[in-house]
């Protein structure tokens, strides 16, 4: 039914092939196959954890490495693949198909130039695939997901006109029973979608069949079919061919609510997923990252979208759990961005057609780090820590404004800047003054005319004024 009516079809003719793909229309024998040009080839991809204890360089294990790839190419045997690989042979083979993508077989491992390279292709290797395989209940390359810990039982019943109507039961092998069709905690819990490579890898995917301990599930843009043919919705709405750019949709169009929402959840989302290197932050959400931008066709720094750069630059950390700035070499990652730092974040919550923006806040043209905007000062005003943030007071000790830092604590606003990202529209009972602000915090560097952003928050307008015209924001 999805190769016929869904619009999933429609984007299964459109594809690129990744530079190397497993084949195993050999039951004897895989290899690895480079696709010449004119190749149109289906293929499956594999969404797994790599597990606790990956391989490393010294002990590469199942890995394709610069040492092994000549012979890879050749042939290899079967038996040399950790089992969720094996399992997903033979699924890739049950489907019908001959091809099957694995990161850690089909990219050079330790050579950085290839990975740097392949890297920026997780975009077009997940969305040009025909399907891809989450291996969810596997927790790591040698578990496998085939196996399950349920039993299925059901009887049924059939009416006059023929039609039979089924009632299922599962039960646990200590015999207790499981909830049945519960993708949320069979799928969305697993280990599998804990990781940030693994966000990217679903969302960007037509069509995902999820093995979990407990029932396989089909994901596609028509929604979630279950073991028991239940349709369920996608906790991510499985959009996913909304993000292609000849299929922009309604979810794109300027200023639509609905689409700064999905986008700010999934940057909320990844923020709080695990990865094995911190300074993979950038890349593994940069495919779906730069997909949402050719479809808003507008330009995309570091998680910060330039059709909606003020509401994204107005993130938080998480509760009271501090951030770290993540030690990114040789790259330049601003201190604007959630992406340069690890940790959970979460977007400012902004009414929606109550706020101007400040149309003077720009990426720089020559920068590409470099945030281009006015400052301005505090003024009759102090901090007073609480509950995780700071509460900015008056004379009297009202409350007028909050701010909460990303890594250090305040050094007095006395030391400190602001850009105003936004200011209410709206008049209060309490006149102009008292209008709302949408702040960064910032403070100076070593370099002239140039700060770096250190947090965010709001303050009325009564406590800041303008101070210098056109510096950059690092």
């Amino acid at each position: 039914q999805c190769n016929v009516s869904h619009v999933c079809n429609k984007h299964s003719a459109r594809f690129e092939l990744p530079t190397r793909l497993l084949y195993v229309g050999n039951p004897d024998v895989l290899s690895l196959y480079c696709p010449k040009e004119g190749d149109r080839m289906q293929y499956v991809a594999l969404s797994h954890c790599w597990g606790e204890d990956p391989p490393t360089k010294n002990n590469p294990q199942f890995c394709t490495t610069d040492d092994n790839i000549e012979r890879r190419l050749k042939g290899f045997s079967f038996s040399e693949l950790p089992k969720t690989f094996r399992d997903a042979v033979h699924v890739t083979r049950e489907l019908g198909f001959q091809y099957l993508w694995i990161d850690s077989l089909c990219i050079v491992q330790w050579n950085q130039e290839d990975w740097k390279y392949e890297a920026k292709r997780m975009e077009s290797v997940f969305a040009s695939a025909y399907c891809t395989i989450a291996a969810a209940s596997a927790v790591d390359s040698e578990a496998g997901f085939l196996e399950r810990n349920i039993r299925s039982e059901y009887v049924f019943a059939q009416d006059a006109s023929g039609r039979r109507f089924y009632i299922c039961a599962d039960t646990d092998n200590s015999g207790e029973q499981v909830d049945v069709d519960d993708f949320d905690d069979h799928v969305g819990k697993a280990r599998l979608n804990t990781r940030a490579w693994a966000l990217q890898e679903r969302v960007l995917s037509q069509r995902t069949i999820h093995f979990s301990d407990k029932g396989v599930y089909w994901e596609c843009s028509n929604g979630v079919y279950c073991e028991t043919l239940t349709k369920l919705e996608s906790f991510l709405g499985k959009q996913s061919f909304m993000f292609d750019s000849d299929f922009p949709g309604r979810l794109f169009e300027s200023g639509n609510r609905r689409a700064i929402e999905f986008i700010h959840f999934l940057f909320e989302d990844y923020s709080k997923r695990g990865m094995t290197k911190e300074t993979d932050r950038c890349v593994a959400i940069s495919g779906l990252e730069a997909r949402i931008a050719r479809a808003r066709r507008c330009e995309s720094r570091y998680g910060i979208l330039q059709s909606y750069l003020h509401r994204n630059l107005l993130w938080q950390r998480v509760n009271d759990k501090k951030t770290e700035r993540i030690g990114y070499k040789p790259e330049i990652v601003p201190a604007w961005s959630w992406m340069a730092y690890g940790g959970g974040i979460q977007f400012m919550e902004i009414p929606f057609g109550r706020v101007g923006w400040n149309d003077g806040l720009r990426f720089s043209e020559e920068h590409k780090h470099v945030l281009l905007t006015d400052i301005g000062v505090f003024r009759n005003c102090r901090l007073e820590p609480s509950g995780g943030s700071y509460a900015v007071l008056d004379s009297s000790e009202a409350e007028r404004g909050r701010i909460r830092y990303d890594t250090k604590a305040s050094e007095g606003l006395d030391a400190e800047r602001c850009v105003v990202v936004g200011r209410e529209l709206d008049e209060n009972e309490l006149g102009a003054g008292h209008k709302k602000n949408y702040i960064l915090v910032v403070r100076p560097t070593s370099v002239d005319d140039e700060y770096m952003r250190v947090g965010s928050g709001w303050i009325q307008s009564d406590y800041i004024r303008r101070q210098r015209l056109n510096v950059r924001v690092v």
